[in-house]
């Protein structure tokens, strides 16, 4: 138990040390959420229309690539860095998004029913038969 609680507490300490580092992945996090939650959503009023669930992944990604597209002759500037922020979270939850609007795609996949599959004997039988 000692051994539990101590691990417990260094992990403790060290999650404290690099808190002051994870600030820009908490937004990484909120938009990814929001964006799963936009994409069950458009999931939710438009089930005809398959295609309309991976639109806001889609938006969202190539909203990441155009601001990577505005800084790409200054990528090394200082005034950059604002635009490669929004080039990683802009790809990392589109692709997020386009992910889980495929996995809501694979679960709720409508089921074919199966024709009843006929037998070759009773087949062969039915041509064989004088009069039908």
């Amino acid at each position: 138990m000692e051994t539990l609680v101590s691990l417990y507490t260094a992990l403790k300490s060290i999650l404290k040390e690099l808190a002051v580092y994870f600030n820009d992945s908490n937004i990484l996090i909120y938009v990814s959420l929001a964006l799963m939650a936009i994409t069950l959503l458009t999931h939710l009023l438009f089930k005809k229309v398959r295609v309309v669930k991976y639109l806001p992944g889609l938006i969202v990604l190539l909203i990441g690539i155009w601001n990577f597209y505005e800084v790409m002759n200054t990528i090394t500037a200082v005034g950059s860095l604002p635009n490669l922020f929004l080039f990683v979270v802009g790809v990392v939850s589109g692709l997020i998004g386009i992910l889980f609007a495929l996995i809501i795609g694979i679960i709720v996949k409508p089921v074919k029913k199966k024709k009843k599959a006929v037998k070759k004997t009773d087949k062969v039988l039915k041509e064989e038969t004088p009069g039908s």
